[in-house]
């Protein structure tokens, strides 16, 4: 089963694949900016959607909390962003290649069920500290 949705948010496109246990959402672009105002209720609006069409395609719940979902989209979303400024500013050769691999693993956030995705138990950790994370934001 693959499906994919695309949800418009304020002005903002946001495409989604459903696939067993796993959501992945494209365009970092729109996300971003949808994400540039209101973050921490406009991450759990979105968050809710995704969950609600994935039971609708699926009939199961994706088992992956809100909090780790919202913690992982913000991992890529904004460590894309601080990679591409730190190769702008750091024109060391070791520096743009760290920086290319991260900008290119925000291209496509894979929120996984723990069952498929290794990084699902670090997202879930660092979910504890949501409050202390979106203060920095």
């Amino acid at each position: 089963m693959q499906t994919e949705k695309v949800y418009e948010l304020m002005g903002c496109k946001i495409p989604v694949v459903f696939t067993n246990q796993l959501i992945s959402i494209k365009g970092p672009a729109d996300l971003k900016k949808y994400l540039s105002e209101d973050i921490d209720n406009r991450s759990a609006v979105l968050v809710r959607h995704i969950k609600k069409d994935y039971f609708d395609f699926t009939s199961k719940q994706l088992l992956v909390t809100d909090d780790s979902m919202i913690i992982e989209i913000w991992g890529h979303v904004f460590a894309s962003h601080i990679a591409g400024a730190i190769k702008n500013l750091v024109q060391l050769r070791l520096i743009e290649d760290v920086a290319d691999f991260v900008i290119k693993r925000g291209d496509i956030i894979d929120c996984g069920e723990s069952e498929i995705d290794s990084n699902r138990r670090i997202w879930d950790i660092l979910s504890g500290f949501k409050g202390i994370i979106l203060s920095f934001m």
